[in-house]
């Protein structure tokens, strides 16, 4: 190969690469004081809640390994801060450092029988300047699967926010290091269904 053929080759393989990139960014959970320490830049504040996922009426046990079934909420800053992909850790839950601002969760994906599913969403929070932790509650996705002839035939069946803050706060702030004296919660207060097909 020449030295010309080479460079080409590097080149059309940055520019593959960069394109497979697009402009989004992945966000993995934040599970313990030393992951935020080294995720947030100290501007940020860590942004925290549940998914649940139930699938043809079971709840789904979602990690974050590679042959688990995983989950991500995609991210969208409302005022340019661009696109985060926020993985969902262990049972569901999830902490993530995020700039201020307001935010709004498009679309959630997960695993289904090896295949990816994804669905529209549109709930909005925001994170305040002032660094407190947000509370953004626990998003429950109800939605029923079965085999077609084409494929995997799929529809959502439920899909809601609860504010469980008063069970899971305090247990996952202590885990970050952080304390539940300076927070803010910004869901729903009450269960609330956001969309449902029959």
């Amino acid at each position: 190969m020449t030295r010309l053929s080479k460079n080409i080759v590097v080149v059309l393989g940055a520019l593959a690469a960069a394109a497979l990139a697009g402009c989004s960014t992945t966000a993995g959970t934040i599970d313990n004081g030393h992951k935020l320490a080294k995720a947030s830049n100290g501007s940020d504040s860590v942004v925290f809640g549940k998914f649940t996922l139930v699938r043809n009426g079971e709840e789904a046990k979602l990690n974050d390994g590679m042959f688990a079934t995983t989950a991500s909420l995609h991210i969208v800053g409302e005022n340019g801060q661009g696109k985060v992909i926020g993985r969902v850790g262990k049972d569901g839950e999830f902490a993530w450092a995020l700039a201020p601002g307001d935010y709004r969760i498009a679309a959630i994906d997960f695993d289904n029988r090896g295949e990816r599913e994804e669905t529209a969403s549109d709930l909005t929070f925001s994170v305040p300047a002032d660094g407190k932790p947000v509370y953004i509650g626990t998003i429950r996705l109800e939605a029923s699967f079965d085999s077609g002839w084409y494929g995997t035939n799929g529809a959502v069946d439920d899909f809601y926010v609860k504010n469980d803050c008063a069970s899971d706060c305090a247990r996952r702030l202590e885990a970050l290091g952080l304390s539940t004296t300076s927070m803010s919660v910004d869901v729903v207060e009450a269960d609330y269904q956001l969309a449902r097909t029959d």
